[in-house]
């Protein structure tokens, strides 16, 4: 073979490889709509999931993806009289990404199953169901009850009013500006919560606490194994509360509110440490799991709400 021949072979394979390469790698557009739902429910493997209400009785979905090797992803959809089932089939192993922005009228129930996709919902009034193993989860303005369950994602949310009930192994959680009732519980990640209010039933195990702007309507806990707790609240307690740790430290915050109700404090005998900005009226010591343990109270104006401010090793501390 002539050298100019085999400069136009390996230049005409050069070529068809491009080609292929930018044809694999080339974004597929898919939009559907269809009659609404009680619910829908989503299911994908590294997919990304964005919910959005809408302004008619339609449910409008948009898929925007793309994979290489081309024909190793194929999205599906199953339609029936309540239902909406959208899923990912991946026949190889492949790589690239998907993204599915659904829009759905009010009121219609979410469910989101996935490996490692995110998952994001803005202005809904609906109730949502997420499992992830280390996709993250953003609520924005949503008014519902969100049940979510992650492994190693994050879980977010902002302005939101409704039930939540969230839980991760090693993820973080924040909260912002939400109101309602909270059972948060994570393994070793932290919990963040700033100007809401509502019932709250917090617990980590290693992970941390803090807690800004809190305002309590019925009886909460915030607990931690070997973390810090730090409550600052917004309004004087007018609900029992419950802020303890085992071996970190625990700060109740009244932030200049008025401070009334009746407070108990314990530590460990000679292991933690209590303090407040106030005489006690009583003092006792006890034994708890075979370690000597000292109890600290007072009262103020009234003897409720019971504020009890718990820890093994580490600090108690109340604050004006």
């Amino acid at each position: 073979m002539s050298s100019l021949a085999k400069v136009i072979v390996v230049t005409g394979l050069l070529v068809v490889t491009l080609c292929l390469n930018v044809f694999a790698g080339r974004k597929e557009v898919v939009e559907k709509t269809f009659d609404a739902k009680e619910s829908i429910r989503i299911n994908t493997v590294s997919g990304d999931c964005i919910i959005k209400q809408g302004n008619d009785n339609k449910i409008h979905v948009h898929l925007v993806y793309s994979y290489s090797p081309r024909g190793s992803f194929e999205p599906k959809f199953e339609e029936r009289s309540r239902v909406l089932r959208l899923s990912e089939n991946h026949y190889e192993s492949n790589s690239g990404s998907s993204v599915w922005t659904i829009t759905i009228p009010a009121e219609t129930r979410v469910r989101f199953r996935t490996a490692s996709g995110d998952f994001e919902a803005a202005d809904l009034k609906a109730d949502i169901d997420i499992e992830t193993a280390s996709g993250d989860i953003l609520l924005e303005n949503c008014t519902g009850h969100f049940e979510v369950e992650a492994a190693s994602g994050d879980i977010t949310a902002e302005k939101c009013r409704g039930e939540f009930e969230f839980s991760t192994a090693s993820g973080d959680v924040a909260i912002q500006n939400c109101t309602g009732e909270f059972e948060l519980q994570t393994a070793s990640g932290d919990i963040e919560v700033d100007d809401c209010e509502g019932e709250f039933d917090l617990a980590v195990a290693s992970g941390d606490i803090e807690a800004s702007g809190i305002t309590v309507n019925n009886s909460s806990s915030f607990a931690a194994a070997s973390g810090d707790v730090e409550v600052t609240l917004a309004v004087s307690a007018e609900h029992d509360l419950i802020i303890s740790t085992a071996s970190g430290s625990v700060t109740l915050d009244y932030n200049g509110n008025p401070i009334e109700g009746q407070f108990e404090f314990t530590a460990r005998l000679r292991r933690g440490r209590i303090t407040a900005p106030f005489d006690f009226d009583d003092e006792e010591e006890f034994e708890r799991w075979g370690q000597d343990y000292v109890r600290k109270s007072f009262t103020r104006g009234s003897d409720s709400p019971l504020i009890a401010i718990e820890t093994a090793s580490g600090r108690a501390t109340l604050k004006e």
